[in-house]
């Protein structure tokens, strides 16, 4: 098997969000991205910096944080297979988070301006993409149902992102 291939099917087999994807709708992506590599404790991105490409990792590891009372707070720690980044890829502005490689990374990233030569490509990336958000979507939901039920204090809404202590109330 070629090299070309192998990492193909490397990509394939590891990447959640190419779910679906066959190798022709892979090598559209891959023209239309480039490729990414970091150092240990290398800021891949800050917090609320501009930016709309999505990375997805190919070998090493990534921290995803964000400030909280002025700590960093750990979102996330991904490695082989998984993708950051995405939140900027489909809403712009401000990224909602920071990134950080753990250690020596390579990446793939996927460019916001060129992913619309990829049409086929792009349309499979957009849904998977969604999947991952709305499941990230319910674990929040989640957390805001439990909050809301031990009791706290302060409305479940104004926690999110917020380092705090839940203290029982008496009822």
């Amino acid at each position: 098997m070629s090299t070309e291939m192998e990492t193909f099917s490397k990509l394939l087999s590891l990447a959640k969000c190419l779910k679906g994807f066959g190798v022709e709708d892979l090598r559209d992506l891959l023209k239309v991205s480039s490729k990414a590599v970091w150092q240990r404790d290398e800021v891949v991105f800050d917090e609320g910096s501009a930016g709309r490409d999505m990375y997805i990792i190919c070998t090493g590891k990534v921290s995803v944080w964000r400030k909280s009372d002025g700590e960093m707070v750990r979102l996330a720690n991904l490695s082989e297979g998984e993708s950051f980044g995405e939140m900027g890829l489909i809403r712009g502005g401000g990224r909602s988070a920071g990134a950080v490689a753990l250690e020596e990374t390579v990446a793939l990233c996927v460019h916001y301006e060129k992913l619309i030569l990829a049409s086929s490509a792009s349309t499979l990336l957009y849904r998977n993409i969604a999947q991952a958000l709305a499941e990230r979507l319910k674990v929040a939901n989640d957390i805001i149902v439990f909050q809301s039920q031990i009791g706290s204090e302060v409305s479940p809404m104004l926690t999110i992102g917020r380092r705090h202590r839940f203290r029982k109330t008496s009822r």
